[in-house]
């Protein structure tokens, strides 16, 4: 994961956000009864939250990755991605999706994202974990501030203070990270194990998949690292510089924002693609 910033929210996010969220504040608030038991749910305007502008907005700043695995998507195979679930929520993997979920937050800058329909659909769906379920937004006056979330958030935490890559395997350093890591599947399957999680047969192929992938990109930047260090030790003529700096150029590019898994290849750097 890196982290996100983001600059102003479109303008179209704001005005048209604001205006439906206070309509459905009024809603939830004359028919309470029916949006909790789920009798009545929110369905959130996807040509606000996912409008042109937006999705614009968040390709360009996330540079086309998912907020998550890192992967390059196509507009065909991501998602607005709403951090806290809007529709309906759930507190344990896989379980029972409850209501209302934060639907005041369907237009809300800062829980949107881009994401890979696997991790946003496969694997996060409406699950959002948080410290003490009693101080559930819901249960507070839809109040958040008192949410701790299990989940690393793109843009309020530091996501390299929470997750470091050994080789190209990702660990979490602290419980949020590893919980990250392992409920969204971008690890391996022992991540999976610590939690007691079962993963489905289709949950296996993407960690499996994105494992491999990932596995061979790091191993192609070790091979030019390694062969960097070795030209170093060397006296070189023009022809052989050119061909030192051209490497170098690869590894740098390789942790660019706008790369598939920089804080992979940026934590190898760091740690001069130690192996463990």
């Amino acid at each position: 994961m890196i982290k996100i910033v983001k600059d102003e929210a479109p303008e179209k996010l704001i005005k048209n956000g604001s205006a439906q969220t206070k309509i459905d504040l009024e809603e939830y608030s004359n028919n309470k009864t029916k949006y909790n038991s789920g009798e009545s749910k929110f369905e959130a305007f996807s040509t606000i939250y996912n409008s042109d502008i937006v999705r614009d907005t968040l390709e360009s700043i996330q540079k086309n990755k998912c907020c998550y695995c890192e992967t390059k998507s196509t507009r065909s195979n991501s998602d607005v991605e709403h951090f806290r679930p809007k529709a309906a929520y759930s507190s344990s993997f896989k379980g029972n999706s409850l209501y209302p979920g934060y639907f005041w937050l369907a237009y809300d800058w800062d829980n949107v994202f881009l994401a890979c329909q696997v991790c946003n659909q496969i694997f996060k769906n409406d699950f959002f974990p948080i410290e003490t379920e009693s101080t559930r937004a819901q249960f507070n006056n839809f109040e958040i501030e008192n949410e701790v979330s299990l989940f690393v958030h793109p843009s309020h935490d530091e996501p390299e203070d929470e997750i470091e890559y050994r080789e190209s395997i990702p660990f979490g350093k602290t419980k949020k990270g590893k919980i990250t890591i392992a409920y969204l599947g971008f690890g391996s399957l022992e991540h999976g194990k610590e939690f007691g999680l079962e993963y489905s047969k289709k949950h296996k192929i993407r960690i499996n998949r994105l494992f491999e992938e990932r596995e061979i990109f790091y191993q192609e930047k070790a091979k030019i690292y390694r062969t960097i260090k070795l030209l170093e030790t060397k006296e070189l003529d023009s022809e052989g510089l050119q061909v030192l700096n051209g490497l170098k150029h690869i590894i740098d590019n390789a942790q660019n924002l706008d790369s598939e898994w920089s804080s992979m290849i940026k934590c190898a750097v760091k740690n001069e693609f130690k192996e463990y």
